[in-house]
């Protein structure tokens, strides 16, 4: 039986999460409202759907070269993040390194500058080097400013493996990174889940950097549906159908891989 209290908690739980999706609810109702329902001065719950919107953003704002400049760059950085952050984060949680805890410190610190501080830098350096407005020059970019976090989160959930396995492994011959790709990976799959999950939607949402470093060829999507805005008019009905295409592959790959996030989350919670 539920006490008074069980179903207050219940009531305030589904108010919070009424809450958060209340906005999703309206950017999707309004991607699929026809423009004079959406501009009416009385706010219409009712009317008849159309996909206007979503042809829109493609006819008119070239979307879907934005959604493949925006896939080519964000699944770039994040396997090199990835790649590079798992074999810093194994050194300094398992190689006898002097000063590894000040080092990781040392390396997420960089994580704490605030990107409009290095956004200019990093401008300068594109335009110097030629790497302005192109693929290469992005992920470049993704890959330093997210690297640092994700050598900080891999490290803490390495650290909370045990060594028996590892020194078991090592007495049978074999080497750091034989070890590394035969049992710390596979053990570490939840960790490493979720650590792809912030790199992931870190880029894929990211404008600062975008806006600085791309012009024309390499337009992402944040981008793209910031340019929706006109100089006299805010077009209300594509800029939201092309938020939620924006949000299905972030709500695609938390689905697929909900299960290793939720154990990732909760690893090393319980010694």
């Amino acid at each position: 039986m539920r006490t008074p209290l069980r179903r207050a908690l219940d009531f305030a739980a589904i108010f919070v999460v009424a809450v958060y999706l209340a906005p999703l609810y309206w950017i999707v109702m309004t991607s699929i409202k026809p423009t004079k329902a959406i501009n009416a001065a009385v706010p219409q719950f009712t009317f008849e759907p159309t996909l206007d919107h979503y042809y829109e953003v493609f006819e008119r704002f070239n979307f879907a070269s934005a959604i493949a400049n925006s896939a080519i760059v964000v699944f770039g950085s994040t396997a090199i993040t990835m790649f590079l952050g798992i074999i810093s984060a194994y050194a300094l949680a398992r190689m006898k390194m002097r000063g590894a805890d000040g080092l990781s410190l040392l390396i997420l610190s960089f994580r704490f500058m605030p990107g409009v501080v290095i956004a200019l830098p990093y401008y300068l350096m594109a335009q110097w080097s030629g790497m302005s407005d192109s693929h290469v020059g992005l992920i470049i970019v993704y890959v330093a400013f997210g690297l640092p976090f994700a050598v900080w989160l891999l490290r803490g959930f390495l650290l909370d493996l045990p060594r028996d396995i590892e020194e078991a492994a090592r007495l049978d011959g074999l080497g750091w990174f034989a070890i590394l790709w035969r049992i710390i990976i596979p053990l570490a799959g939840p960790g490493i889940a979720v650590t792809a999950i912030f790199t992931f939607v870190f880029s894929w949402n990211e404008f600062l950097f975008a806006l600085y470093l791309t012009s024309s060829n390499v337009v992402t999507l944040p981008i793209q549906i910031a340019k929706m805005i006109d100089l006299y008019n805010v077009l209300w009905g594509p800029i939201s159908a092309g938020v939620v295409m924006q949000l299905i592959p972030m709500l695609v790959v938390v689905f697929l891989i909900q299960r290793h996030m939720i154990r990732g989350l909760a690893l090393g919670a319980v010694k």
